[in-house]
């Protein structure tokens, strides 16, 4: 059986990162989680699903000022 990816967070907040100058590249041997940085800043290694979405729109706000839900 195939593994499920998460299509939605990837087509539409990972999509809006990679947009908005944010590096989200998936890890190796896990597909469905990816890092996420800009411009050397600090990194995060998130889980793609909806769980995950309010730690790392909390993230972004608090490190980079970047607001998810306003675009």
């Amino acid at each position: 059986m195939a593994k499920h990816y998460n299509r939605k967070f990837v087509n539409e907040i990972i999509g809006t990162l990679k947009k908005n100058g944010f590096e989200c590249t998936p890890m190796k041997k896990d597909k469905n989680k990816f890092k996420i940085s800009k411009e050397n800043g600090p990194l995060t290694i998130i889980h793609s699903g909806e769980s995950c979405y309010h730690p790392l729109r909390r993230f972004l706000k608090s490190t980079y000022n970047f607001d998810l839900e306003a675009l």
